[in-house]
């Protein structure tokens, strides 16, 4: 690649897909991914144009730092996965923000195995209106997640919401 077409491929950047970029099909798996890397990485690797003037250096180091970006992002199916969707949006750069915000969902919903799954019932119980029910979950699923703040936020959420018991002894 010229120098010419070194720059204009690293002005065009911020309107090209990691698949475009990547010269990849968007159906390609991961081992095409990481092949695909690897033969640009030879191609823009930034110590190979040490001896060129500094617009160069800087093109080449921009497209390196988005082909790594892109590397990160389609090799990893969670990570390709939230990328199609924000692809879907309009969107041609993986936002790591959304990432962490799926994560922290994650972690409402339990860190655990067992924890997610008596968070799940907690939540289907509550929903069936069967409070007792989703709380002895939560209680289950703090066994296994003792810090986790969310658990503990519910329980307090639920136990505020369960009936007040009666006093059946009334004094006359």
């Amino acid at each position: 690649m010229n120098e010419a077409e070194i720059c204009a491929l690293s002005r065009m950047l911020d309107r090209m897909d990691y698949y475009r970029l990547l010269r990849l099909e968007r159906s390609a798996p991961a081992s095409a991914v990481r092949g695909a890397f690897q033969k640009m990485r030879r191609e823009f690797h930034p110590d190979a144009f040490q001896n060129q003037d500094e617009e160069i250096r800087s093109a080449v180091s921009r497209i390196a730092k988005r082909m790594n970006e892109a590397y990160q992002v389609l090799r990893d199916s969670n990570r390709r996965k939230s990328y199609e969707e924000s692809l879907s949006r309009g969107e041609l750069r993986f936002d790591p923000k959304v990432e962490a915000a799926q994560k922290d969902a994650v972690v409402a919903g339990g860190r655990t195995l067992k924890g997610r799954r008596f968070w799940e019932d907690a939540v289907r119980f509550e929903r069936e209106g069967n409070i007792a029910a989703a709380l002895n979950a939560l209680k289950m699923g703090l066994t296994f997640e003792k810090d986790n703040p969310d658990f503990k936020n519910k329980l307090q959420e639920l136990q505020a919401k369960l009936p007040k018991k009666k006093n059946d002894f009334a004094i006359r």
